[in-house]
């Protein structure tokens, strides 16, 4: 059912032109039901008369334009039915080419061949302020990633989403670890009470964790990335920037969309070493009333680490380490009873299972940096005799040798309900939506085939939310948007550590051990120093937000707007924190008084610090963020904006995790400036963003170290404030199209992205006679300075009305720092990585495909995460890109 716009039923002749711009959407169904690629270059009857129909819609803008300089209409509504003459634009390209190249990274619709559709290059409709918009006149710097780049290009995962969008970059080894980051600001990693300054939002609904980000995301009609402060209108704490992910609808016309992949990586010993599917089917189930839509997928791919012990049975014994393995599910349901209400009920599940929980170790010196030994390391402690002349692997980015850990596991899910009621000149929107999110890690603390630790983080987190909105419709002098949020977040999270009968021969200090190992008794004791032993800390933090917003832009005249924006946060932060432990509580007696005490040493060396339950200190803290956006439209093409925004992200109730006491987090504020332009060029075939921006955060949030003689690493982790950071740099974003057949999509960014007042850093692990170091000046962790993208797709009819298609994508990052506390050991030198594929289009409708595709097509090695070297462990490569993978891919759409 068509709900028409009621700006549309104040325009004069507004029937006729509600009627034609019906017929124009009909008609563009019908071309996307049965045209052709080809048929398009032939001039289909049914393309003629959608050109036609355009036409006359354009004539509809220019009498309406012509209407506002006589005063009898507003510029808003100019602009509104430009929007409607974009989405008939857009239908009709897609009905003309449903398989185009992409023109520019920015483009939901892909671009059309052939001049009479020249114009559809910028009329590329978003929702990134809560309303349908052309994104070249949105004065924010987006980026739109379309349904068909991001099903041909293999885009489903945040880090997908790295490759294709400058300024954005991410760590994804696994859900707990995943943190997003836009201009290398926003990352939030390891700890539940620590939220991301880059906000997720999914079909509408905020996602108050990044790693509920952690699954593939499809059937997407498009991703917005948005970069720069959000938080007057999108989500929580999106003082840095937000990722909208928008699900494809449900349609009142069947369409069916099928599609098969098989495929082997790098370093896999088996063919196919990934399987995957995803569907989706919709329909109506009342005719022009109820309509559903089914969606799955299936993501199987073998992994990159091969697991070389052979000492033992069983699934960890021959499975390879870094893979993929989930599934997962949406059905959709759209009811229209009437033209002035819908509403959209969502509910999905996603769930994976992946033996991802592995961080190949790479550098263990024995020398500190300044020469002096490091003493009892990892290698030494397992150069003792009790391991037989064992040798880890330390260096291999592609083989472990582990004997414990099981599959890591995570679910998704969750329920929404979008109403959306047309009051008048008014719209009220209602989403209501509950969403649920669980994370069970055991992982292999040494990577080694003996029986020594395991630890690993259980996670069970619940988010209730409401959000009312009011929005008008655009109108002469002003339109605006308020709304009222409401969200309430919960979370278990339990960390847990256990241990061998290994563990005590290798936890033991070198005294400790030599007087255990002198006798057979004492031999005895040191296996059971630690066997059996569980430490286990819980943390529960809660969170009640909420909010009041708003946001106006006032049409100062046809070609000036000034969009102001207000939001009152106001928020209730609890935590409590317990420390215990279980088994192997029994005193040791059957040595001699030294064996029993260095048992009982070693066993009190990790049990130390155990405590009872501890409530934090209660934050209620109240934050404003602010937004003032002038832009001028200096002409149909060119876009000039400029933007000063102010945000804050309220604190966190944590701990210190050694003795339990509060330890919060103070809040995060940011103040932010942007300025630039967005504009369509060499007769649109050309369109070209560029921003500038500088952002200041005071008091920055984040996870890091800090020096601790009381745990077995000497260090501890800790939230907290790092005084200022400040970026500046320049973002550039576009696309050309070369030729009917040819196209490319380009974006750069230069960020100088630095500490500018953290003068009590703590100091790398490689220093250990300096506990507090200087990183004024220096640029942040896992912020690349240059980052360059570059695509090309390229379609070449062959014979018998089949078309042969080439595309490839690559991004370029320069070299960057990413270990928390800067250690010489985090340096990851500048890399690129290029994504690929080769294909044929087939079918009278070009309704299939058949892609050989590549991911990592020349199997850069890179990562973008690394743990420092401790007492007890090497230097760690968290996060491994993805080797190379290449597959092919059969796609059918009806």
């Amino acid at each position: 059912m068509h709900i028409t716009p009621p700006v549309l039923s104040r325009l004069p002749h507004a029937g006729r032109f509600r009627q034609r711009l019906l017929h124009a959407s009909l008609l563009a169904g019908l071309g996307l039901a049965f045209s052709s690629p080809m048929l398009s270059l032939a001039a289909d009857d049914d393309v003629l008369r959608l050109q036609q129909e355009n036409a006359r819609l354009t004539e509809e803008i220019e009498a309406l334009k012509r209407r506002y300089q006589q005063g009898q209409a507003s510029p808003a509504e100019a602009k509104q039915s430009e929007v409607n003459s974009a989405k008939a634009n857009s239908a009709e390209a897609n009905a003309s080419v449903t398989n185009q190249p992409v023109a520019n990274a920015a483009s939901t619709t892909e671009p059309t061949r052939g001049s009479d559709n020249a114009a559809a290059l910028g009329a590329v409709i978003v929702t990134s302020r809560n309303r349908e918009e052309i994104a070249q006149d949105v004065p924010i710097p987006v980026s739109v990633i379309g349904a068909q780049k991001l099903d041909r290009e293999r885009i489903f995962t945040v880090d997908d989403l790295t490759r294709v969008t400058p300024g954005l970059t991410a760590t994804t080894p696994n859900a707990r670890r995943s943190g997003i980051s836009i201009r290398g600001i926003g990352k939030s990693t390891g700890d539940e009470s620590l939220e991301a300054a880059v906000g997720t939002i999914v079909d509408d609904v905020y996602l108050s964790l990044p790693g509920m980000t952690y699954q593939d995301f499809t059937d997407l009609d498009r991703v917005e990335v948005l970069r720069g402060p959000q938080g007057t209108l999108l989500g929580k704490n999106t003082t840095m920037g937000a990722i909208n992910y928008v699900s494809k609808a449900p349609s009142f016309t069947r369409q069916t969309y099928f599609e098969t992949e098989v495929g082997a990586n790098q370093n896999g010993s088996d063919f196919p070493g990934a399987l995957r599917a995803r569907g989706s089917l919709t329909d109506a189930i009342v005719d022009n009333v109820l309509a559903y839509r089914a969606s799955f997928f299936v993501d199987k791919q073998q992994g990159d680490i091969e697991n070389v012990n052979n000492t033992l049975e069983g699934s960890i014994a021959d499975r390879r380490f870094h893979e993929r393995n989930r599934y997962g599910g949406k059905i959709q349901l759209l009811l229209t009873p009437s033209e002035t209400f819908s509403a959209r009920v969502a509910l999905d599940y996603s769930e994976s299972s992946e033996y991802s929980n592995t961080k190949p170790f790479q550098y263990d010196p024995s020398t500190f940096a300044d020469g002096s030994p490091r003493g009892n390391t990892y290698s030494a402690r397992l150069a003792r005799s009790y391991f037989g002349g064992y040798r880890p692997i330390i260096g291999s980015k592609d083989k472990i040798d582990i004997g414990q850990g099981e599959p890591l596991k995570t679910n998704n899910y969750g329920i929404s309900a979008k109403l959306d009621w047309q009051l008048g000149s008014h719209t009220l929107t209602s989403i209501s939506a509950y969403r649920g999110y669980g994370f069970d890690a055991v992982n292999d603390s040494e990577q080694t085939r003996f029986d020594i630790a395991t630890t690993g983080t259980l996670v069970d987190h619940k988010q209730y939310s409401q959000e009312f909105r009011l929005t008008s419709d655009i109108g002469k002098l002003l339109d605006y948007q308020l709304g009222l949020f409401y969200l309430h977040s919960e979370t278990v999270q339990t960390s847990r550590n256990g241990f061998g009968d290994d563990a005590g021969a290798f936890y033991a200090t070198g005294g400790q051990y030599n007087t255990l190992t002198s006798s057979a008794i004492g031999r005895s004791l040191l296996r059971q120093s630690l066997n059996n032993l569980r430490v286990n800390t819980r943390f529960r933090p809660e969170t009640d937000s909420y909010a009041a917003f708003g946001q106006i832009n006032w049409h100062l005249t046809e070609k000036a707007t000034l969009t102001t924006g207000l939001r009152n946060t106001y928020e209730v932060k609890n935590n409590s924190v317990e420390k215990w432990s279980t088994g192997n509580n029994a005193a040791f007696t059957e040595g001699s008084l030294a064996e029993n005490n260095a048992a009982t040493a070693i066993r009190d060396g990790r049990v130390n610090n155990v405590y009872g339950l501890q409530k934090g200190e209660e934050i209620r803290d109240n934050s404003i963020s602010w937004l003032l956006s002038p832009n001028y439209k200096l002409n149909d093409d060119v876009l000039l904006y400029a933007s000063a925004a102010g945000g804050e992200k309220s604190g966190a109730v944590s701990f210190n995790s050694s003795t339990g006491r509060s330890d919060n987090v103070d809040p995060e504020k940011s103040l932010d400036f942007e300025l630039g332009f967005k504009g369509l060029f060499l007769e649109r075939s050309l369109l070209l963003n560029v921003n500038l921006y500088h952002t200041r955060v005071k008091g920055y949030q984040a996870t890091t170290n800090v020096v601790d003689a009381s745990t077995d690493t000497g260090y501890r982790s800790r939230l907290g404030n790092i005084p200022e950071i400040t970026a500046t740099g320049i973002e550039l974003e576009g696309g050309y199209r070369a030729s009917d057949r040819l196209s490319f999509n380009f974006g750069a960014a230069y960020n100088r992205a630095r500490y500018s007042d953290w003068e009590t850093a703590t100091c790398p692990t490689e220093q250990p006679n300096q506990s507090v170091c200087d990183n004024t000046g220096k640029q942040i962790v896992g912020a690349p300075r240059l980052t360059g993208i570059f695509g090309v797709h390229y379609v070449q009819p062959i014979w018998g009305g089949f078309k042969a298609q080439a595309f490839l994508s690559t991004v370029i990052r320069s070299n960057q720092n990413v270990e928390n506390l800067l250690s010489e050991f985090g340096k990851q030198s500048g890399y690129s990585v290029t994504d690929g594929g080769l294909g044929i289009i087939g079918g009278k409708q070009d309704n299939w495909e058949f892609n050989l595709v590549a991911k990592n097509l020349f199997d850069k090695v890179y990562t973008t995460s690394v743990n420092a070297y401790s007492n007890n462990a090497p230097v760690g490569y968290d996060g491994l890109g993805q080797r190379r993978y290449v597959g092919v891919v059969l796609r059918s759409r009806f």
